[in-house]
Formats: C-alpha cells, sequence, structure tokens
C-alpha cells in the first residue's frame, strides 16, 4: 500500500482519488471548494466522436473516456448508492443544410469501426428532429449519435467523494502548500494551479451556462443531448422541462465567477433560437473556470519539482476525468495502462 495526497478536488483529483483508494492505497483528497470549479459549471456531454479536432492524442484520451463511462458508472453507483445522473439518451447533431449534413455524417460514421460504443449513426431530417425533440426547432437538419450521453458534475462529484470514503479515504476541505504533503503528492488544482508551479503552464477561461425552464406540458426529461451550431449545446436538466444552453468562452486571467449580463442575454437569445415557438423562463446562470494547458491537451506527469501533476482538461473534463483517474492510478501503482500517458507528460 502507497500513500497519496491529492490536492484540488475536481473531477480529475476526485477520479484519481477514487480509483487509487479502490486498489487499497491510503488517500487523502484536499480540497478547499473553489467557487468556479469547472465541474459544477459544465453540461457534462460525453460525446466525442462528433468533434472535428484532428490532435490524435486528445482524441485517444477522450475515445477511451467515453468507453469507460458505463461500466465506470454501473461499478460507481452500485459502491455508493448515490445516483450520478448519467444518461445515454444520444445526441441529436445540428447542421446547417443537407450538404453540411452530408459531410458530417460521413465523417463521424468513419469512427463507428474504432468505436463500436458510440452506437448508430443516422441522418435526421427536420421532421426527424422535431419527433425525437418536439421542442427543438426544425429548421435543421441532424445526425443523431446513439452511443450520446450527459453525466451531471455535481452529482457525480458527490458520488465520487462518498466512493472515496467508502473505500478508506479521507476528504479533508483544508487549504495545504503541495510541497508540505506526505506521501506521492498528485496535484490537480485546475485554474487555481498557477498558485503553487509555473510548470506545466495553466492558463484558464470562464465559461457560462444558462439554465431555463421551458413552457410546455410535455416532459423532457428523456430527450437528446443537442449539439447546436457552432459551439453551442443543450442538455436537459430535469423532468420538469428545464435545460441548460451554453456555453460562453472568455480568456481571462481573473478569478471572478459573478455571471455576465450581457452573456445570459446572447445565451438566452440563443436559446430563442432553438426554441422559437415557445416562452422561456431564465433561471440562473452557472459560471465554471476551465483550465487549459498546451494545445489544448491535458497534461499527465510529474513536473520539476517531482509531483504528479494532472490539469488542463479544458471543456471535456466531465469526459476523460473518470479514465484519467483510472489511468493515474494504475500508473502509480505500477500496473500497465491501457492509455500511453507519455503522450501527455510534455513540457513548453
Amino acid at each position: 500500500m502507497k500513500e497519496f495526497t491529492i490536492v484540488g478536488g475536481g473531477i480529475a483529483g476526485a477520479s484519481i482519488a477514487y480509483h487509487l483508494a479502490k486498489k487499497g492505497h491510503s488517500v487523502t483528497v484536499f480540497d478547499r471548494f473553489d467557487q468556479g470549479q469547472a465541474t459544477f459549471a459544465s453540461a457534462g456531454i460525453i460525446c466525442p466522436w462528433t468533434s472535428q479536432r484532428r490532435n490524435k492524442k486528445w482524441y485517444r484520451l477522450v475515445q477511451e473516456g467515453a468507453r469507460y463511462y458505463p461500466a465506470f458508472i454501473n461499478e460507481l453507483e452500485r459502491t455508493t448508492n448515490q445516483p450520478t445522473g448519467y444518461k445515454q439518451n444520444g445526441a441529436i447533431c445540428l447542421f446547417k443544410d443537407d450538404r453540411i449534413q452530408q459531410l458530417a455524417y460521413e465523417r463521424i460514421s468513419a469512427k463507428q469501426a474504432d468505436s463500436p460504443e458510440m452506437g448508430s449513426v443516422t441522418k435526421m431530417s427536420k421532421e426527424d428532429v422535431k419527433a425525437m425533440h418536439p421542442f427543438l426547432t426544425d429548421y435543421y437538419p441532424a445526425v443523431f449519435v446513439e452511443g450520446g450521453g450527459q453525466i451531471d458534475g455535481e452529482s457525480l462529484l458527490t458520488s465520487l467523494k462518498k466512493g472515496v470514503l467508502a473505500h478508506g479515504g479521507k476528504w479533508l476541505t483544508d487549504d495545504v502548500d503541495p510541497s508540505d504533503c506526505e506521501g506521492t503528492v498528485i496535484y490537480t488544482a485546475g485554474a487555481w494551479a498557477r498558485e503553487f508551479h509555473d510548470q506545466p503552464a495553466v492558463r484558464h477561461q470562464r465559461a457560462e451556462l444558462l439554465h431555463f425552464q421551458l413552457d410546455k406540458d410535455a416532459n423532457s426529461a428523456d430527450t437528446p443531448v443537442v449539439m447546436g451550431l457552432g459551439p453551442m449545446y443543450i442538455v436537459g436538466t430535469g423532468a420538469d422541462n428545464s435545460f441548460a444552453i451554453g456555453t460562453t468562452h472568455e480568456k481571462t486571467e481573473a478569478f471572478s465567477v459573478t455571471p455576465s449580463q450581457e452573456n445570459k442575454a446572447y445565451l438566452h437569445h440563443e436559446a430563442e433560437r432553438y426554441f422559437p415557438d415557445v416562452a422561456i423562463d431564465d433561471h440562473h446562470v452557472s459560471v465554471g473556470l476551465r483550465p487549459f494547458t498546451r494545445d489544448s491537451l491535458p497534461f499527465i506527469g510529474y513536473n520539476d519539482d517531482n509531483i504528479y501533476v494532472v490539469n488542463g482538461l479544458g471543456s471535456t473534463g466531465l469526459t476523460a476525468g473518470p479514465v484519467i483517474g483510472r489511468e493515474v492510478a494504475d500508473f502509480l501503482s505500477g500496473e500497465d495502462t491501457s492509455l500511453d500517458l507519455a503522450d501527455y507528460g510534455y513540457y513548453e
């Protein structure tokens, strides 16, 4: 049994702690619960196969993350008897016109051979879209990806914390200097990492999500994730026709989590674009500070102070976080990993 101290209780730190504790190691998590933690302000979409990013190292990571999700959630919920909010109702990917829809269908379908977990991929007419998601606009054609899903970040973190404790780990809310910690130190401080270390270089973006409710009678609990045009996406957040739409991307050096009225108005306007025939009642805006490292590729490895760092998960933290926990726990336990973690241990 080894001793591990994890500084930072977001999705990366919590998942690593859970997988290490499950192996019987001594695990202590220090989580000061910073406001703006990215995991709490994420839509939690698990559908990496639709991305147009060409970074193969990044894609291998999120592909393995999506593959791991069903088994991971099943085990975690059985261990903790705690729901995570995981749903796999598919993803509707909207496109501007039929030509772009066809190109996207060919691009996404080509990934099926290496990712059978993505399920079927089908083209949807505007009428098909309306039939599957009655509230949604029928202005755009779409591609449906059967394996797409979503996870509630807050519920997942609650379940992971409970799992750490169930396996004998400790979870403390104290602030701590990583250099003062015992055993192998794993630093997963997200946007706040620069407080103690300059490498790897971490920057962050403010991302805002508008939560709202539609004035409709039908139940929206089982509607698929919607990948809108550009960076916009929509997820259902409850059985009472509640949704969230996002996101904004604001590069910043600040750590303010006060919602912007300008961004709220922008997101409300986008919501009206996708739900043109129904009244929209704004509820609140959630703000997260998403950490990014070089090339928007997560960093996983030792820094110059021999502290093990995991950071830079960015907008796909909830997709990659669980499998990073598994892989890092295997690596630090001296076991074989499915991914080559050397791909992520770079420096500027």
